[in-house]
């Protein structure tokens, strides 16, 4: 009998989630910014994939546009682009997104890209210097713009849109 019951909590649980994930992932598409991302994750004992093989957590973020935020994340097998145009059917809005090749697949949206992305690449040119006293390189003076960008938008964050 407790074997039963732990299945049907069990079942109840996952129908509960599946259901307000499919309500948040209704929301998150009403939204006019959503942020996307991707990462390696490594399953062990997954069916028919080996354990050294890559699988992907994409995930979605609802901006900050005054309306409550919305974290969602989806498991996929790859890292195929398809991933996200299934997932942000019917979305509207602007995509953040690093500069990924199969983000390209998403039509109907405005894809922006991330800063943040943007200065991790400025950082990683960046050569050792000899001397504290050499002129900036041009990584750095763009490493150097992204960082004021952000110091602004930081001095912004609690503003509306409208001011």
């Amino acid at each position: 009998m407790v074997t039963i019951i732990s299945l049907f909590i069990t079942e109840y649980k996952a129908l509960y989630y599946k259901a307000l994930t499919s309500h948040l992932h209704k929301k998150l598409l009403e939204h006019d910014i959503v942020h996307c991302d991707e990462t390696v994750v490594q399953v062990l004992k997954e069916k028919d994939k080996a354990p050294h093989t890559k699988s992907y957590m994409w995930l979605y973020r609802t901006g900050n546009d005054d309306k409550p935020s919305i974290i969602l994340y989806d498991y996929q097998p790859s890292r195929n682009g398809d991933h996200a145009v299934e997932f942000l059917k019917g979305f509207k809005g602007y995509v953040n997104s690093d500069g990924y090749f199969g983000y390209n697949k998403l039509s109907d949206m405005i894809r922006c890209g991330c800063w943040a992305h943007l200065r991790r690449k400025f950082i990683e040119a960046i050569p050792s210097k000899g001397s504290q006293d050499a002129p900036l390189t041009l990584a750095e003076i763009g490493r150097n713009y992204c960082d004021q960008l952000f110091h602004i938008e930081d001095s912004l964050k609690n503003f509306t849109p409208e001011e």
